[in-house]
């Protein structure tokens, strides 16, 4: 069973570890709704259909022919992700009645935490001790890829948007993440032909901006230096983006993690230096089952202008 770190949250053992994974949750637009399988061991293989078995019809008295799918083995490995947090004893004791040092301390680790696996979920390259990320698993250009522009980037069109959506088969997408300039890019053409996206406001009053029914998520972790001629994930020596068409499921884009989630552990107080410390660690690493559940386009001219 695969749970949203929201939802896992109900089941923490203590009430710190509850806050850790409340926080690393909380108003992310990919951890609040990615699901979380939790496994036993290191790793987790799995089989994906890369070529799908054939079918035909057949004469009376014909000799049918027998066709099998092509099958991948894939494996998932958990990867070590935390920090530690050391928390001065002088300061808790002095500074305590005008300021919560724990949680400032805890907060801005769980954070740290938060970004990184974010980082990853994109841009990971496998190369250990990181998990793959979406870019790197998403290496197939038949089921889930569409570049806008082939070795170098070209602006986006959305036809080409449109065209990566209609890759995704069996499932029913529920968000386009993208860099804030990616979204400007597309706003100011729809502003031009007079369209422009749906807005609702949630529950906590927060506007949510949707596409074709699909929820637009900005995400600073998608970078606007990505390289094209590199296959448009390689980070930082470019000026392409990518655009990630998202369904969330145990089979789509799902994490995995140990069987003990996140943990908070209390070291206690150090040795060398009057403080006690604090480590968030997290077993946890990144699956794709299903290549036709997800979507991408990439090599995108970030600073481009959107056309039809």
């Amino acid at each position: 069973m695969a749970l949203t770190l929201t939802e896992g949250n109900k089941y923490s053992r203590t009430e710190l570890a509850g806050y850790v994974i409340d926080r690393l949750a909380k108003d992310d637009p990919i951890l609040s709704v990615l699901p979380f399988e939790s496994i036993l061991g290191n790793s987790l293989t799995y089989n994906t259909i890369t070529t799908r078995s054939g079918a035909a019809f057949y004469n009376v008295g014909d000799t049918w022919v027998e066709s099998t799918p092509v099958l991948t083995a894939t494996t998932a490995a958990l990867t070590i992700l935390g920090g530690d947090a050391d928390i001065d004893n002088f300061i808790v004791a002095t500074r305590s009645n005008i300021l919560d040092v724990k949680g400032q301390v805890v907060d801005d680790k769980i954070k740290a935490v938060r970004e990184k696996y974010n980082d990853t979920f994109f841009y990971g390259t496998g190369t250990a001790p990181e998990f793959s990320g979406l870019h790197v698993l998403m290496t197939s250009t038949t089921y889930n890829t569409v570049h806008a522009g082939s070795g170098t980037g070209s602006v986006l069109s959305i036809v080409k948007l449109q065209e990566a959506i209609d890759l995704i088969t069996g499932w029913r997408p529920t968000m386009l993440a993208m860099s804030k300039t990616m979204r400007r890019g597309i706003n100011v053409y729809l502003d031009t032909i007079g369209d422009k996206f749906t807005a609702v406001r949630d529950d906590y009053g927060k506007l949510v901006e949707f596409f074709r029914g699909m929820k637009v998520s900005v995400s600073d972790h998608i970078k606007n230096t990505e390289l094209a001629a590199s296959g448009a994930y390689v980070v930082g020596t470019g000026s392409d983006t990518s655009i990630f068409i998202l369904s969330f499921d145990a089979k789509a884009a799902c994490g995995i993690q140990g069987s003990k989630g996140v943990e908070t552990i209390n070291l206690g107080d150090l040795e060398n230096k009057d403080a006690s410390r604090y480590r968030i660690r997290w077993y946890c690493g990144l699956k794709y089952e299903d290549l036709r559940s997800c979507a991408k386009v990439d090599g995108i001219t970030a600073a481009g202008t959107v056309t039809a």
